[in-house]
């Protein structure tokens, strides 16, 4: 009992709640039913975030845990971790969110290309389930690009026939950028990075953590606020040829670690040829930071 009063006049220290009707400094809204991956989100992928640009991205970054449900109490005890301590925060929502699991073709979806984060199949009315209650089973092309707005799936009713639908898609991830310009030529400043949950553009590749930017040199002008691309900024290599690598692979949702060694040079986000020490296979492999690669699938 002494622990949980410590702990909400903790929150009361950080962070002000106040009315709806009255001004914010943030505002939070969010549906009473999400549909999200098992254990844990990033609140700006599913939540309206309105406010100072600073605060909302802040807050965007928040981790929110369930096992099927969450309370306001914590989304207020995430945000008390972001740039939301200390402020006025209006918080529209229930006092329990219920959170089903993800439609089927999202989680196939995530698994096919390998992405972390939420990818919302929003052109379906009805949603997903009340699509797949006419019908058998569904495919998917063989191949898809992260990021792609629409895929056409193949619907297959009972009695076997087949139908093609295009589905759009948005894509969720954490993107970094810098809160000032930065001129051609200039160094990336770490100290004036931040973070926010942002829909992901079709093939384009940003850096997902502030580290990723040490050492880095913009090939071109960067505005303000504006998410930070692999190819914006040139780096020293992060990988030389010859070197040990910790290699990770994604298999079923876990992180699995092997020891590697890399046969080409390469900055990061590049593609190169790794060994593998124990299976003596050869692999592709994108760089995500120094000495270390993440297995392409």
């Amino acid at each position: 009992m002494k622990s949980t009063f410590r702990f909400f006049t903790f929150l009361a220290m950080v962070l002000t709640l106040i009315s709806p009707a009255a001004a914010a400094d943030l505002t939070v809204e969010l549906p009473s039913v999400i549909e999200a991956r098992v254990g844990s989100f990033y609140l700006g992928e599913y939540a309206e975030l309105d406010g100072e640009r600073a605060i909302a991205d802040s807050a965007s970054m928040a981790v929110i845990s369930h096992n099927g449900s969450f309370s306001r109490d914590d989304v207020i005890e995430a945000l008390a971790h972001t740039a939301a301590a200390g402020k006025s925060v209006s918080i529209r929502m229930s006092d329990v969110v219920r959170v089903l699991p993800e439609p089927s073709v999202a989680s196939e979806l995530r698994n096919m290309t390998a992405w972390k984060w939420r990818i919302d199949v929003d052109a379906i009315p009805d949603g997903w389930a009340e699509l797949m209650k006419g019908y058998s089973g569904y495919s998917l092309p063989p191949k898809i690009i992260p990021g792609a707005r629409t895929v056409a799936i193949k619907l297959e009713d009972k009695k076997g026939r087949q139908y093609s639908k295009q589905i759009k898609l948005a894509w969720y991830q954490p993107v970094v950028y810098s809160s000032v310009p930065v001129a051609r030529g200039d160094f990336v400043e770490i100290s004036s990075l931040g973070m926010r949950i942002d829909r992901a553009g079709m093939m384009v590749t940003n850096f997902s953590s502030p580290g990723q930017l040490a050492n880095a040199e913009a090939r071109k002008s960067i505005s303000a606020g504006v998410p930070i691309e692999t190819g914006d900024v040139t780096q020293e290599s992060f990988v030389r040829a010859g070197s040990t690598v910790t290699m990770v692979a994604n298999v079923n949702g876990l992180g699995i670690e092997a020891i590697g060694i890399a046969m080409q040079r390469g900055g990061l986000g590049d593609i190169i040829r790794v060994k593998n020490m124990s299976s003596k296979k050869v692999l592709n492999a994108r760089i995500t930071g120094p000495d270390r690669v993440e297995i392409n699938p």
